[in-house]
């Protein structure tokens, strides 16, 4: 009898231990939120350039991250539903550009993040949407509106 009540005993231990680890990821959900551009001026906005290409500088070193953005990195999801190409930076660093009508995945470090998108024009005017601030945790899909 006692070995039966310390055999139950142990697989209740093992298995609300296993129901407590599959919950772990539980907190990281999807979200998904529009957003529509702003032509008024914003110095933060202003401020944002791509990096420039320097003649001469020598190739970056192959560096792996493991796999694809990796279980440590939130993916953005990029929805652009305008005719603008697209500048994205994310926390103030340029993550790249997202052609019209494109989706692009980027990466985030989970947690709060401000996102921001600005399309330059050939007369030196743009428009901007965000700085969006946000929470992101497992996948973040931030729609862009014309």
């Amino acid at each position: 009898m006692k070995k039966q009540l310390f055999l139950f005993a142990a697989l209740m231990v093992i298995g609300l231990g296993f129901s407590a680890n599959a919950q772990v990821r539980g907190k990281y959900k999807k979200e998904t939120i529009n957003s529509s551009s702003l032509s008024t001026p914003n110095d933060a906005v202003e401020g944002l350039q791509k990096p420039m290409n320097v003649k001469g500088s020598p190739a970056m070193e192959e560096k792996s991250r493991g796999d694809v953005y990796g279980p440590d990195y939130s993916d953005v999801v990029i929805d652009n539903w305008t005719g603008y190409y697209l500048d994205i930076y994310v926390n103030g660093n340029y993550r790249g550009t997202v052609a019209p009508w494109e989706k692009k995945v980027t990466w985030a470090i989970p947690g709060t993040n401000s996102l921001t998108a600005k399309a330059v024009f050939d007369d030196g005017s743009y428009m901007y949407w965000g700085p969006r601030t946000t929470y992101t945790g497992y996948q973040y899909t931030w729609k862009l509106n014309p």
